[in-house]
């Protein structure tokens, strides 16, 4: 008969194979994530035109190039001249997005932390449980 504690080290062994790898995946992905989004860098975007489902933003460049895009609207209508904060990519500047790059990949990152250590605690628990009993 497999002792309690012998029992308890397979399965955590078991676990340690399932989350240390998805978690550490997950780290690398949030980790690649935050970094492409720390590159964005915040424009002055003004509104100049305005129809019944989106407004046309115009901002200007690095290299004070004029670039446009059209946003839907959501919540109350700006008005034409409007200012709003868009954020834009070195590498694509024509692409504006409207919400802050600040959290991206946090939540990648979050999951990864928890799945990591949990798969660490199940490696040590699978080393330390059978020299136990």
């Amino acid at each position: 008969m497999t002792d309690p504690l012998d029992a308890i080290a397979i399965v955590a062994e078991a676990v340690s194979w399932l989350l240390l790898p998805s978690g550490i995946v997950l780290l690398i992905i949030g980790l690649s994530r935050r970094a492409w989004s720390s590159r964005y860098r915040s424009a002055k975007a003004v509104i100049t035109n305005v129809d019944e489902r989106d407004a046309k933003l115009r901002w200007f460049g690095d290299g004070g190039d004029v670039h446009e895009t059209v946003s839907p609207l959501t919540g109350p209508i700006p008005a034409v001249g409007d200012a709003r904060t868009v954020w834009v990519h070195p590498s694509r500047p024509e692409n504006a997005r409207l919400d802050s790059p600040a959290h991206d990949g946090r939540a990648l990152l979050a999951l990864g932390g928890i799945l990591t250590a949990v798969g660490v605690i199940a490696v040590v628990l699978s080393f330390v449980l059978p020299l136990v009993g």
